[in-house]
């Protein structure tokens, strides 16, 4: 750790993301969206904006529709940095009547 004026200082701080699990096709990857909400700073209206963020799964836990919390990491690919952390709750089971 780092000290600064006798204050000892971390060295950086965990970013940590709730979205849902849009796609979870590739082998390790998981494609998560995460929806933002705030207010416009002039306009003063709510405004909703969505961000995908691509995401390593280790064991291939996720299924589409699992809402999940994710971690900046080190970049582990060209696009990856994000790491799975926990499923917060899990997809409902479709069932197909015939």
């Amino acid at each position: 750790m780092k000290k600064h004026e006798g204050k000892e200082m971390k060295k950086g701080v965990d970013i940590v993301l709730t979205g849902e699990v849009v796609s979870a096709k590739a082998d390790k990857t998981a494609s998560v969206n995460v929806e933002r909400i705030f207010q416009h700073p002039a306009y003063k209206k709510i405004v909703r904006k969505k961000k995908k963020y691509l995401v390593h799964d280790e064991h291939n836990k996720c299924k589409p529709g699992d809402v999940v919390k994710i971690k900046l990491v080190r970049p582990i690919s060209k696009t990856k940095r994000w790491l799975l952390v926990d499923i917060l709750s899990t997809a409902p089971v479709k069932e197909v009547v015939k």
